[in-house]
């Protein structure tokens, strides 16, 4: 029993932690009418998020992307236009919830929260194992204090998408591969990048603990067979790869629903430039998508809230890159490899628009500025009330309907 009570000691501080940000966050959003008038800019503001009793400081943590899942949760996919866009685990599990909170608006907002608080205790534990207790409580911090962290207790699924990534790499370290599997079932049901899982994965299997130095030296050392050692890797764990090939049904299974219901198994695509408006179907390279904001930040009008999202949108897209790239040198490459897959996707559809949301899953950067701010004491205290103010602002301007990410 005590040293069952020392492995878990470290869930207490934790919670605590969780409560103290889940708390500040709550009053930010409280007093956020004090600074910023409430003009909502998303469909179904009236009509949706103010029917389930609530003041509109709470139910407004449910806007933007959230009144989609509540719709679903409540309605399922034949209720409105481009639903298909938005993937089923997280409202069928927010439906579970519900059937003891009576209240959608609210069960996805627990959903989301007790999502994040085992994300946090699982994501400590995750970073103590490769490196150290203390790179693992710095992480967390910087997990908490992230710019758009807010999005981790709002109705959406970053939360539980994210616990879902980091418990697959968890459990395929561990050689629990049919863990693995349901895992990233899961999280290819609740994110169509979820899929990105599976050559990440496969990578780790064949290649484990291997960062981008340690790659290169491998290759160079068996440079003249390399591609028959690789195949041999290949046969001799060919039966773990094709059990966690398995966690691809989470995504096929929404796409044999889709293909029945609505005769295409690619809707959820196809309704992105009808649903997101600035989104295209066709494929635009990174470069074309950098050129499109440097020509934004240039023309348009520097001092409103549309070009502090822009802003934002152009460094999520370009220091968030550098940052996924240079940590290559510091984590395994398969977790490079899945958060490179994350972030490039979206861009191909020809913007940066939501990046500063979609990066939160894209885990090594959370190290790589742990490491920073371990080593640097100006670097550390720099960066946490640069990143402490934008969570604010950034809450400020969700609650009160302005477009974050």
């Amino acid at each position: 029993m005590v040293a069952v009570r020392k492995k878990i000691h470290f869930i207490f501080p934790l919670m605590g932690i969780f409560l103290v940000w889940r708390s500040i966050l709550f009053l930010v959003g409280y007093f956020a009418n004090t600074f910023l008038a409430y003009d909502p800019s998303f469909p179904y503001s009236i009509g949706l998020l103010d029917t389930f009793g609530l003041p509109q400081w709470l139910y407004s943590w449910a806007n933007f992307d959230g009144v989609h899942y509540i719709t679903i949760t409540r309605d399922g996919y034949g209720s409105a236009s481009y639903m298909q866009a938005f993937f089923p685990i997280y409202p069928y599990f927010s439906s579970l919830l519900n059937k003891s909170i009576d209240n959608i608006l609210l069960a996805n907002l627990a959903l989301s929260n007790l999502s994040f608080a085992a994300l946090l205790i699982t994501w400590y534990y995750f970073v103590k194992e490769s490196f150290s207790k203390k790179r693992a409580f710095i992480a967390t911090i910087i997990l908490l204090v992230f710019p758009t962290s807010l999005f981790f207790g709002a109705a959406y699924t970053e939360s539980f998408f994210l616990l879902m990534v980091i418990l697959s790499f968890i459990a395929t370290q561990k050689k629990k591969y049919m863990l693995t599997a349901l895992f990233v079932a899961l999280a290819s049901a609740t994110r169509i990048v979820g899929i990105f899982l599976i050559p990440a994965l496969f990578f780790e299997i064949l290649f484990e603990g291997y960062t981008w130095n340690k790659m290169q030296h491998l290759v160079l050392k068996k440079k003249n067979y390399f591609v028959l050692w690789a195949q041999k890797r290949i046969s001799k764990h060919a039966l773990p790869l094709a059990t966690v090939a398995l966690g691809s049904l989470g995504l096929l299974t929404y796409m044999y629903y889709l293909a029945t219901e609505f005769g295409d198994p690619l809707y959820f695509f196809h309704v992105q430039a009808e649903f997101g408006g600035i989104r295209e179907e066709v494929v635009v390279t990174y470069p074309q998508v950098l050129y499109r904001y440097l020509k934004i930040l240039v023309t348009a009008r520097p001092f409103d809230f549309k070009y502090y999202s822009y802003l934002q949108d152009f460094i999520a897209g370009t220091v968030g890159l550098g940052l996924l790239v240079y940590s290559a040198t510091k984590v395994r490459l398969s977790y490079v490899i899945f958060s490179l897959l994350v972030f490039i996707a979206p861009t191909l559809t020809g913007t940066f628009s939501s990046l500063p949301r979609y990066i939160l899953v894209c885990f090594p950067l959370f190290i790589v500025l742990a490491d920073w701010t371990e080593k640097n004491r100006l670097f550390r205290y720099t960066w946490f009330i640069f990143s402490g103010i934008l969570l604010v602002l950034n809450t400020v301007l969700f609650i009160q309907g302005y477009w974050v990410a």
